[in-house]
């Protein structure tokens, strides 16, 4: 099938960014990753993009595919056409290193920020933790998260506040604050604030970039109602509680003010 990759290019050297338009007459079961692989190997072996397992496990290769965040090992090509044209560019919320390849220190270093790193009490006496099947149900989702970072690249919220953590390191923190084994779920939800969690517009893009099916918003609202529980206080209240109304704990409006 014929059609056309138009890909956003950026030169390190020159700081420029432009797009450059391939066209290519592949096979339609392709998937965009695999595209990418063809113009390297066989137009343009300057093109610069960042791969590795192929299996939308290791989460490297998420791309801007026609304005959103996906994971192009899991995307087949044609599927993703529009009016026969792939556009794809790197992640957004991101600098860039070259081309396609963005530097993710960013959100890696917002995870140690977090600490979403488990930090177990001591164990019982001469026994193990006990973990029951409901529990780890609470937390067993969240630990799919592959760290591709598109929840990040489409949040409005990261874009509009510097010091948002943004959905992906707020889901990681919910599965340790949900972990009977973790000693420190009230700082968990203390960093939370810190990480300005209220920011949250719940436009619910971080769950359409989601390759895996997580919810991060979700997340993000049940930490809201744990911070609110915890004696902490959205600032979305202060901000528009003089106007007669404005938003109850759980984001929506309250026309009966506060």
């Amino acid at each position: 099938m014929q059609y056309q990759v138009k890909i956003q290019r950026y030169n390190p050297t020159t700081k420029e960014k432009y797009f450059q338009i391939y066209d290519v007459d592949l096979d339609e079961k392709l998937t965009i990753l695999e595209v990418l692989e063809y113009i390297k190997e066989h137009i343009d072996a300057t093109l610069t993009y960042r791969a590795f397992c192929k299996s939308a496990i290791c989460g490297s290769c998420a791309m801007i595919v026609n304005g959103l965040s996906k994971l192009t090992c899991k995307l087949n090509a044609v599927d993703n056409l529009i009016d026969g044209v792939l556009e794809i560019a790197p992640l957004k919320q991101f600098d860039i290193i070259k081309d396609l390849v963005v530097e993710q220190d960013k959100g890696f270093n917002i995870l140690k920020k977090a600490q979403t790193f488990m930090i177990p009490k001591a164990p019982p006496k001469d026994s193990e933790f006990e973990i029951s099947p409901k529990e780890v149900e609470s937390y067993d989702k969240q630990t799919e998260c592959i760290l591709c970072m598109a929840c990040y690249s489409d949040c409005p919220a990261v874009e509009n506040d510097e010091n948002y953590f943004g959905p992906f390191t707020f889901s990681k923190i919910l599965r340790f604050v949900n972990d009977n084994r973790d000693s420190i779920p009230n700082q968990r939800i203390d960093k939370t604030m810190e990480g300005n969690i209220f920011s949250c517009i719940e436009c619910q893009a971080c769950i359409i970039a989601c390759p895996k099916g997580l919810t991060p918003q979700f997340d993000i609202k049940n930490l809201q109602t744990k911070a609110l529980s915890q004696g902490h206080q959205n600032p979305n209240m202060q901000s528009f509680g003089n106007f007669g109304g404005g938003f109850d704990d759980f984001g929506g409006f309250n026309p009966n003010g506060f």
